[in-house]
């Protein structure tokens, strides 16, 4: 049975300012701005989209073609059974990696989702049965978390419930289909399915407001912040009859998704990359859109300075020819989610010539996200701009993390560009990589950060994350210093030291020592100069200094084919595109090391670039330009 909701609501509390260094912490819920929030919204519940039985709308859709191919598919699809062995595999060893219980959890929810899709769009029940019994299953499923977040197996055991990642997806995809189904759904059924809500979503989080313990990504400052809150805030407001238990759950979003926020840059960048700015940001725009409904456009939380510098990151952090770098956990090859960037683009006038369009791209497998996207928003009421951006922008520079990208000058015959990493050890999500870089020919990164490995069993265990090259120094283009690679924390840090940006060139030079535990070392500095003249070229410029001699070697990582073509020379292929790699270090002789590096990914080289006897101090240079 459902708690009483009046018994979780506490006495007023000032909201704290907005300009503030760290997280917003759990406070009693707000009754002065939850009585505000009361007036702003309908008196009846609602999601993204219309019910099936605004047939107007569904039948447009189906009429238009573009779910042809996903209904042919649906006509032989089975609900996924929950696996109890997939769930537990993490526990008894048997999972090679930590996604097989999370995928088998989360295709579920995507199950439930495309059958609603399905019997909206074609409305001949054929689908309500299954739609039914998909909802009953999940309803009746021991647990909604992901494994790996079911510590000690609470959930599964019924002790206690908790509100991350894939339960605020279950939730959320659960008021979903209860809404865009309507009648179809049993009166038992539904009240069956609110109830669980209640216990398993809105109650425990009520609890955590209580109490402060538990349901910590209400303070976290990375994606689970407004990834969970859109899930919870979407269900509430989804399907809870009461307008004053509506405006709380508002409120709630409104106030802690500021945490999220905190987590990017004043200058818009994200730590995490671009794999989780879709995740996360992307989710942000889901609590905002469905809050932006439900008050009518008074709540609209892309009000917030940062938002308009935060949408804009997939376009700064993109080297040239769409080619993003695969910072901290994101694969290789990884890009801006169009729908999201319509999105922003629309809703922010941010004037992207590409998204500058009220044509969503077609998605069935999330009722929540692409429901949003197929039906009427916030952007539609948007005029189009007459005019969108088109010019290319020659830097990008994250002042405050330390991350420059570099581009040729519009028109010219450079065909290069390259993106540096700063920043810290200690970000979410982060590898031990500082100084880091990547380098793009064309289309190809030719050479630098390899990006993520599938998520193994122990990846986020603290103890065995670094034991991996791809995620520790060693599996990044970055200095090998004594035989010591980079340590975690936030200590471990860049500082700018000087920043030249001309027309033909761009220089910086970053201090990175604080990354080496390495007793002894007076200095390490990395300069990169990116040189728009001709065909372009990149280099790289390590000065180091010790109080006694020790060995020193940086590193060239790359998935091209490569090949020593001197002493001093190599040349990588990949693709139609070749670079020469040019390496010395005055006064000293240099020996190369080769590996293969296979983690489960794709697998990359890295080849070390070793001053042969120890020094005191001294300097390599590194650099690439395009073969003509």
């Amino acid at each position: 049975m459902r708690k009483t909701f009046i018994s979780t609501l506490l006495i007023v509390h000032v909201l704290i300012a907005t300009a503030q260094t760290t997280p917003y912490p759990i406070v009693p819920i707000n009754e002065k701005r939850v009585a505000e929030i009361e007036k702003m919204l309908p008196d009846k519940p609602a999601g993204f989209g219309d019910p099936y039985s605004n047939r107007t709308v569904w039948d447009r859709l189906l009429a238009s073609g573009e779910y042809d191919r996903f209904l042919r598919g649906m006509r032989t699809f089975s609900f996924p059974p929950f696996s109890r062995k997939d769930y537990f595999s993490l526990a008894d060893g048997t999972a090679s990696n930590s996604s097989v219980g999370l995928t088998m959890m989360r295709k579920r929810a995507e199950g439930l989702s495309k059958l609603a899709w399905a019997e909206c769009l074609e409305n001949n029940n054929q689908y309500t049965g299954k739609v039914e019994a998909a909802l009953r299953d999940i309803i009746n499923q021991r647990s909604w978390v992901s494994p790996r977040s079911d510590h000690e197996f609470k959930n599964y055991n019924g002790i206690e419930y908790s509100v991350e990642l894939t339960s605020s997806l279950y939730a959320h995809t659960i008021a979903q289909t209860l809404y865009m189904m309507g009648n179809k759904i049993s009166p038992k059924l539904r009240k069956q399915a609110i109830d669980a809500l209640y216990l398993r979503i809105f109650n425990p989080l009520l609890e955590t407001i209580k109490t402060g313990k538990g349901n910590n990504f209400l303070t976290e400052t990375n994606n689970w912040n407004h990834v969970c809150l859109a899930g919870l805030v979407g269900a509430a407001l989804t399907v809870i009859e009461s307008k004053r238990e509506r405006a709380v759950f508002v409120h709630i979003g409104e106030y802690y998704s500021r945490n999220g926020l905190m987590g990017f840059g004043e200058d818009g960048y994200c730590t995490e990359g671009i794999t989780y700015f879709n995740y996360g940001f992307g989710h942000y725009a889901v609590l905002r859109e469905i809050i932006w409904q439900a008050t009518s456009g008074k709540i609209d939380l892309f009000d917030h300075p940062k938002v308009q510098k935060i949408a804009q990151y997939p376009l700064h952090i993109q080297i040239i020819n769409g080619v993003i770098p695969a910072i901290s956990d994101c694969r290789e090859g990884s890009k801006a989610d169009t729908n999201l960037l319509i999105y922003l683009n629309r809703s922010l006038g941010l004037g992207l010539a590409h998204f500058n369009t009220r044509s969503y791209k077609t998605v069935t497998s999330d009722n929540r996200r692409n429901l949003m996207t197929a039906f009427p928003n916030s952007t539609h009421k948007a005029p189009l701009p007459t005019k969108g951006k088109t010019g290319t922008i020659v830097r990008s520079f994250f002042n405050q993390a330390g991350v420059l990208v570099c581009r040729p000058m519009p028109g010219s015959s450079a065909k290069t560009g390259v993106a540096l990493k700063g920043g810290n050890n200690g970000e979410s999500h982060n590898h031990n990589d500082i100084g880091s870089y990547s380098i793009v020919q064309g289309n190809e990164i030719m050479a630098g950060d390899p990006g993520s490995i599938p998520y193994t069993a122990d990846y986020f265990n603290p103890e065995y994350r670094y034991t991996y090259k791809t995620a520790a120094s060693y599996g990044h283009p970055v200095p090998l210093v004594a035989d010591s690679t980079q340590k975690p924390g936030h200590d471990a840090r860049t500082r700018v030291i000087d920043t030249v940006f001309t027309p033909e060139k761009d220089i910086i030079t970053i201090d990175i020592a604080s990354a080496y535990n390495v007793p002894g070392l007076k200095k390490l500095e990395r300069t990169m100069e990116y040189n728009r003249s001709g065909a372009g070229s990149i280099s790289f410029t390590d000065v180091f200094e010790y109080a006694q001699p020790a060995a020193f070697e940086t590193a060239i990582t790359s998935r091209s084919k490569w090949k020593q073509t001197s002493d001093s020379t190599l040349l990588l292929s990949r693709g139609k595109e070749k670079m020469v790699v040019t390496f010395l270090s005055p006064g000293n002789q240099l020996v190369l090391r080769s590996e293969e590096i296979t983690e489960g990914g794709a697998p990359y080289t890295r080849i070390g670039i070793a001053i042969v006897r120890p020094v005191a101090s001294g300097r390599i240079v590194v650099n690439y330009k395009p073969l003509n």
